[in-house]
């Protein structure tokens, strides 16, 4: 006698029979089995990215895409305060230790700018997160960080992540693209950065290519190669009245499509027209 409204934010849909480069990225098929049942017996299933609503509509009809929402109240008042110090661009990522190893989809391009580039990582403890990794994969990961100037930063909550990126620079995110799991990943780990005027180069994951479209000024670059991420981090260096530029329209995007308030209404919508139909 009540409304059952499931929210769906990982694919543990799509079968994969290959090598994951992290076991949780692999759905098993009791996994795969519970999420389809409840999926068929929701009201309604509130995906949090649009492939991954497509997805689900393949087991309920009712399935609508909600993005995950960024609350503006935690953004510092000043943001992108030194995109480049000492020569060097100011390059941010976060997100578990485990999946640093994504840096190596665009390996060539970052050892190709290490000499002009700091990484900053706001992650949890690396150390522990590389007995999870394959040999060869802990291996290259460990070699690229040696070559690569960084700074790791602990993750504490989303207030501390938004002060890190107001401090400047840009925001990045390389992925793999063979696991469903990364297709169906959300926008939400360049968007954070987006809402501190860091503009995003990333990886043509379906989520990401939305968040271009809804954006003005070079705010999210999409890169598909090695030469385009290094075109992209280069680009960056040359032209830093650009990149405040684009920063702000970063923001905009970010207030026109994920702040909370949007969201808000469209979760409140999804709901409205689920009751209606009940």
């Amino acid at each position: 006698g009540t409304c059952v409204i499931f929210e769906a934010n990982v694919d543990y849909y799509t079968r994969f029979e290959g090598e994951a480069r992290l076991d949780a990225m692999a759905p098993t098929a009791q996994q795969r089995a519970d999420a389809i049942a409840i999926t068929e017996f929701a009201d309604v299933v509130i995906a949090s990215s649009r492939h991954l609503a497509g997805v689900c509509a393949e087991f309920n009809s009712h399935s609508a895409w909600v993005p995950d929402n960024v609350d503006l109240r935690l953004r510092p008042a000043q943001a992108q305060g030194t995109p480049v110090r000492d020569g060097r661009l100011q390059v941010w990522w976060s997100g578990m230790a485990a999946k640093l190893f994504e840096f190596l989809a665009a390996e060539e391009a970052f050892l190709a700018v290490a000499d002009h580039i700091h990484l900053r990582l706001v992650t949890d403890d690396l150390e522990h997160a590389k007995s999870r990794w394959p040999v060869e994969v802990r291996e290259r990961l460990e070699q690229f960080l040696t070559r690569v100037p960084h700074t790791l930063h602990r993750f504490r909550d989303i207030a501390g992540l938004l002060a890190f990126y107001a401090e400047g620079g840009v925001i990045v995110s390389p992925r793999f693209l063979d696991t469903p799991y990364n297709f169906s990943h959300t926008e939400w780990k360049i968007t954070l950065g987006m809402a501190c005027e860091l503009p995003a180069i990333a990886s043509p994951v379906p989520s990401y290519l939305d968040a271009a479209e809804r954006s003005n000024a070079g705010a999210v670059t999409i890169c598909r190669s090695n030469e385009e991420w290094h075109s992209a981090l280069s680009s960056w260096l040359d032209n830093p009245a650009r990149l405040r530029e684009s920063g702000r329209a970063a923001l905009d995007a970010v207030r026109q499509h994920y702040e909370t308030g949007v969201v808000a209404r469209q979760h409140a919508a999804c709901l409205s027209e689920t009751l209606a139909r009940a």
